[in-house]
């Protein structure tokens, strides 16, 4: 078939075809402007794209359909529709995005959100995410409505979400980000420039998309970065060596040091007073050199003796002519050096933790650190006199810090093994807005871009007091000292002065943040991290489960055929677990809590009603992670499996312990019932890599512990098999990020491991669909929902949500008095909220 005679041939240049009566010289004019001619091609490049999402378009389509709609002006839900998003191969919608202000992007926005984490998965997982995605986004908190809930293709019917994640991530990197900086080049261009674990260094525009070709070093992780004007670059690491790269042109220009055996521990500039600049290198075994910035050849100056131990340095800028002192960190203790005092260190403190970063600070003679006791501070270069931050950071190492300036004021960010960041006052110490919540993984580095990048918001000037009106989602980008009503839920960023802060992860990502404070916008409100949900069976509503919900601010239950909550009385202590049990018929909630409690709750008077205590249970000494009630020789039990690392049996008909098993070593991270050909027995998965299984009545170990070679085992769960005995195996989900299944009366593994690909294991659940095919779902801090049938082991489906998840629950679809007789549901929470779906594996 001839190109003219394609079903995909591009329209002729000028002439698209819209039925109208156009002649060729009206249209010939339209192309005199680009971005008319890049409209006209959107829009016939759009009328090629069938309304069947499963059917794939043309390459050309998917590639670069929103490529021309963007330059058009036309970047919408019009010219890009819904069917050519889950064949979208540009991978830069959410870039284009950020530099439109068309209206109408509903589906645009759901699929930029997932964008950067959706990789190589297949036109289901990626049409099934973006309605997940899409729903999650237009209609939070709002009872299913079916007209809306079927996309065809997708696998998903969603029925109820909470779910608000930032939508903040730049890119993402198949290694481990180390090192982060910025440079700006000679011709006045802002790079971004990260290192990474495998010697590779790689440049990225402020928006996110790769700048140039990566720079192989081919040597070990490259954990330091210093640009120098020029357009070069200096790069260090654990193979000992500084190496000299001109960014632009993409060369190597010179390895000045080379160390085998050691790494660098350190590179940054410092300049005493009446000295020329160098370049300070740090090594592993305390050795300190100094380097000329323009020839990078040795300098022979005057330097500190620093111990035979790592170093971590910082100039600290004295004012003026002064010229500088050189803070030093090796461990605990921290000196000052000034090279115009005869007896060199002024003073040194010893610290809680070990010191993991400096950073000089505008103000003369100041400079902030961290260390791992979670201590952030800053101190006064001549006096050590310190001012440490409040509130203090929750407790854990602060792994990195970036000095930045916040409405006009100078600041310091932090980011925390907790995986946040935050902002404080660098002269008062005071927290800057709330914690910056999104990574997955602790932030490795930080560095900053000017408020003015070529993506933010453009400014939109207009006379003081007159409101402006802003599409939904987008910003309003106003000049410093102009006052504007903002319309209601929309964002005001102030351009003069205002850094964005950027974070590499050890999650893989790089994110950018606007941080809080006066005049700045705290951004898109985001929900409380979920501690804790589960489906607790039908509502009032018929074929409507029941949702019970907690995170910090608050426990509720919820229809989701109503959309009506109940918040449950359940006291100050935060909800760490719940579990679902029937007691002579009638229902209950079992809530556990951080202060290592557990209470029973009265369902009876359905699910509008406020749930009624009926007891508590005391035992554990420290908080229960899982819980699983079962019945069992005509009474209810109760299973818990607590931080404490103790495993306890209850009575729920009788309220009252029956055994406590202290097996584990550390914490007892899930519990599940399985049935086996012995009968009922209950497995739990622990800290200690194990998997152990217990009789229901004495809770005595049956048969020798599971060690599944995982690491930590997070998560258990009971997977049926299609035999006449009925009997079960067990499946272990590791930090290794794999999945085992064993039978539980050998002790010996089964089939192959299964593999997520995106982190630890967090959470497992089973379910059968509509026609009885065994499924697991698994998901981890990647935020990815992994389907695989467990018979054949075969991956079915990634429902990608693009936050870090740390729940999972499941109706069966042919549990008795299910909630949808046909079709399972499936719960997903975690730090962005819940959401709650049916899944429809068979048929469209």
């Amino acid at each position: 078939m001839s190109d003219a005679d394609s079903p995909y041939r591009a329209p002729r240049p000028g002439r698209p075809d819209t039925g109208d009566s156009r002649t060729w010289a009206d249209d010939s004019k339209a192309w005199a402007d680009t971005r008319d001619a890049h409209r006209l091609i959107a829009e016939a490049l759009a009328r090629l794209v069938t309304a069947d999402p499963t059917i794939p378009p043309h390459p050309y389509l998917s590639r670069h359909l929103a490529h021309h709609a963007a330059r058009g002006e036309v970047l919408d839900d019009a010219h890009v529709p819904l069917a050519v998003l889950p064949w979208e191969s540009s991978a830069n919608v959410r870039t284009l995005l950020r530099q439109s202000a068309a209206r109408r992007q509903e589906w645009l926005e759901a699929w930029a959100r997932i964008e950067p984490f959706i990789g190589g998965a297949g036109p289901d997982s990626r049409l099934t995410s973006l309605h997940l995605a899409h729903h999650a986004a237009t209609r939070p908190r709002t009872p299913l409505d079916t007209s809306a809930a079927r996309v065809s293709g997708s696998r998903v019917t969603p029925l109820w979400s909470d779910w608000t994640a930032r939508d903040n991530v730049l890119a993402v990197s198949e290694t481990r980000l180390e090192s982060l900086t910025r440079t700006t080049t000679t011709d006045g261009h802002s790079l971004l420039v990260s290192g990474d674990d495998h010697g590779t260094i790689r440049m990225w525009e402020p928006h996110g998309v790769p700048a140039m070709a990566p720079l192989h070093t081919y040597g070990g992780a490259v954990q330091h970065l210093l640009p120098l004007p020029g357009d070069l670059l200096l790069s260090a690491g654990t193979d000992g060596s500084v190496r000299v790269w001109h960014l632009t042109r993409g060369q190597l220009l010179a390895e000045p040091v080379h160390r085998p055996g050691t790494w660098v521990s350190a590179l940054t500039l410092f300049a005493a007073k009446d000295a020329p600049e160098v370049v300070l290198v740090a090594h592993s075994d305390g050795r300190l050199g100094a380097l000329d910035p323009v020839t990078f050849r040795p300098v022979d100056t005057p330097l500190p003796s620093l111990d035979p131990a790592p170093a971590l340095l910082s100039g600290v800028g004295l004012g003026g002519a002064e010229g500088m002192a050189l803070a030093v960190a090796q461990g605990r203790r921290v000196r000052v050096w000034d090279p115009r005092r005869p007896d060199g260190y002024t003073y040194e403190h010893e610290h809680e933790g070990a010191v993991r970063a400096l950073v000089d600070l505008a103000a003369p003679g100041r400079y902030a650190l961290c260390d791992d006791s979670g201590y952030i501070g800053f101190r006064d270069a001549s006096t050590g006199r310190e001012t440490p931050v409040a509130p203090a950071p929750p407790a854990g190492p602060v792994v990195a810090l970036t000095a930045l300036t916040v409405a006009g004021r100078a600041a310091v960010a932090s980011g925390g093994s907790d995986h946040t960041l935050r902002v404080w006052d660098a002269e008062t110490g005071a927290a800057i807005g709330g914690a910056l919540e999104g990574h997955t993984a602790p932030p490795v580095a930080l560095t900053t871009l000017p408020g003015t990048s070529p993506d933010t918001p453009r400014e939109l000037p207009a006379p003081a007091g007159q409101e402006l009106p802003v599409p939904a989602g987008q910003e309003l980008l106003v000049s410093a000292g102009q006052e504007l009503p903002v319309p209601a839920g929309q964002e005001l960023l102030v351009s003069a002065g205002q850094e964005l802060l950027v974070s590499a992860g050890a999650d893989h990502t790089l994110r950018r943040w606007k941080p809080g404070g006066p005049g700045v916008g705290a951004g898109r409100a985001v929900r409380r991290p979920v501690t804790a949900a589960a489906l607790s069976g039908p509502g009032s509503t018929a074929g409507a489960p029941l949702i019970a919900v907690a995170d910090e601010s608050g426990t509720a239950l919820r229809d989701t055929g109503t959309g009506r909550p109940v918040a449950l009385p359940a006291g100050h202590a935060p909800v760490t677990a719940f579990a679902s049990a029937r007691v002579r018929g009638e229902p209950l909630l079992v809530t556990a809590h951080s202060d290592a409690g557990i209470q029973l709750w009265s369902l009876e008077r359905g699910a509008h009603a406020a749930p009624a205590r009926l007891a508590g249970l005391l035992g554990h000494s420290l908080p229960v992670r899982s819980m699983a009630a079962f019945p069992y020789d005509g009474r209810t039990l109760l299973v818990t499996g607590g931080e404490d690392g103790t495993v306890r049996l209850w009575d729920l008909d009788r309220v009252r312990a029956l055994a406590c098993r202290e097996d584990h070593l550390l914490s007892v991270r899930d519990v599940a019932v399985l049935d086996t050909a012995r009968g009922p027995r209950i497995a739990s998965a622990g800290t200690d890599g194990t998997v152990r299984l217990w009789d229901p009545v004495t809770l005595r170990p049956v048969g020798a512990p599971l060690h599944c070679e995982q690491r930590v085992v997070n998560a258990v769960a009971a997977v049926p098999v299609d035999e006449p005995d009925g009997a079960e195996l067990v499946a272990s989900g590791g930090e290794d990020g794999t999945i085992r299944l064993w039978d539980p009366g050998t002790g010996r593994p089964v089939g192959r491991r299964l593999d997520i690909g995106d982190g630890p294991v967090a959470a497992l659940a089973f379910f059968r669909t509509a026609t009885g095919r065994p499924c697991l779902a698994a998901t981890g801090p990647g935020g990815t929902i992994h389907l695989w049938d467990t018979d054949t082991g075969s991956h079915l489906l990634r429902i990608v949500t693009g936050s870090p998840l740390g729940a999972l629950d499941a109706l069966d679809a042919r549990q008795p008095g299910g909630p949808h007789p046909e079709h399972p549901v499936l719960l997903a929470a975690g730090v962005a909220g819940v959401c709650v779906f049916g899944i429809r594996m068979e048929g469209r």
